[in-house]
C-alpha cells in the first residue's frame, strides 16, 4: 500500500519533481553511454534500455537518437514495479543486502510514460516485464546498442542470452553494475561473467560497465 500511495504522489507531482529528467547513472556511465550512441549511430539496429528506472537515462540518449539515428526505436524494457523477488532472492544468498529488496517498487508504467511525455520524448516505447519473459515478438529483430541495467545476476544473464544473438555487427551491449569493488552491492557482474564464460568472450571493465562488443 505504501509502495501504491508513494507512486501516485511521484504521478501527481510529477512536474515539479521531475522538471529535469532523473538520471540514475553515475555520471562516467552516462558519459560512456551517450558517446557509444553517437559512435554507432551508422550501425543498423534499435536501442535499448533494459531496466529504466523512472527513465531519466531515456529522456537523454532519445534526444541523440532522434536527431542523429532517427531511422532507429528507443525502446525500455522494465517491470515498472521492482524486482521479480525469486531473482532477489537468489542474489540475497549470493550476499546482495535484504534491504534493497523492494528498490524501485514505486514505480509505474504511468508515471515513467508521464515523465518520457513532460521531456518531449514520447517517441520512446515502453515494454513492460520481466526480460527473462517478455515475449520474442516484442524484441527487436536487430539491435545496434543497448544498456542492461537489472542488477541481479539471473536476469543479467538472461537478458543477454536473448539480446546477443539480436546484436548487429558493430554494435555494443553496456552492462551496467559490474564493478566489483567492496561496496558493490548488485550481483550483475556474475550474470555478465557467465555469460562471457559460456561464450567464450573476454570480459571488459570500463569504468563500471561489462562491454560486449560484436
Amino acid at each position: 500500500m505504501m509502495n501504491l500511495l508513494r507512486t501516485m504522489a511521484k504521478a501527481i507531482f510529477a512536474p515539479i519533481l521531475y522538471r529535469y529528467p532523473p538520471i540514475g547513472l553515475q555520471p562516467s556511465e552516462l558519459g560512456i553511454y551517450l558517446q557509444e550512441l553517437l559512435n554507432r549511430s551508422q550501425v543498423p539496429g534499435d536501442v535499448a534500455e533494459i531496466g529504466c528506472s523512472v527513465g531519466g537515462t531515456a529522456c537523454l540518449a532519445s534526444a541523440l537518437v532522434r536527431k542523429y539515428a532517427p531511422s532507429k526505436h528507443y525502446i525500455c524494457y522494465d517491470t515498472f514495479r521492482g524486482f521479480v523477488q525469486e531473482q532477489m532472492n537468489a542474489d540475497i544468498l549470493r550476499g546482495t543486502p535484504g534491504g534493497v529488496r523492494h528498490s524501485y517498487a514505486d514505480n509505474s508504467y504511468q508515471l515513467v510514460r508521464k515523465i518520457l511525455d513532460l521531456h518531449h520524448c514520447q517517441e520512446v516505447r515502453l515494454v513492460a516485464g520481466d526480460i527473462t519473459k517478455i515475449p520474442e515478438d516484442q524484441l527487436s529483430d536487430r539491435y545496434s546498442v543497448v544498456l542492461l541495467d537489472v542488477d541481479l545476476s539471473e536476469p543479467t544473464y538472461v537478458g543477454l542470452q536473448r539480446i546477443y544473438p539480436r546484436l548487429s555487427d558493430g554494435g555494443i551491449i553496456l552492462v551496467d553494475d559490474c564493478r566489483q569493488d567492496p561496496g558493490q552491492r548488485w550481483k550483475a557482474h556474475l550474470g555478465y561473467q557467465r555469460f562471457c564464460d559460456e561464450r567464450g568472450l573476454r570480459p571488459r571493465m570500463h569504468y563500471g560497465f561489462g562491454v560486449i562488443e560484436k
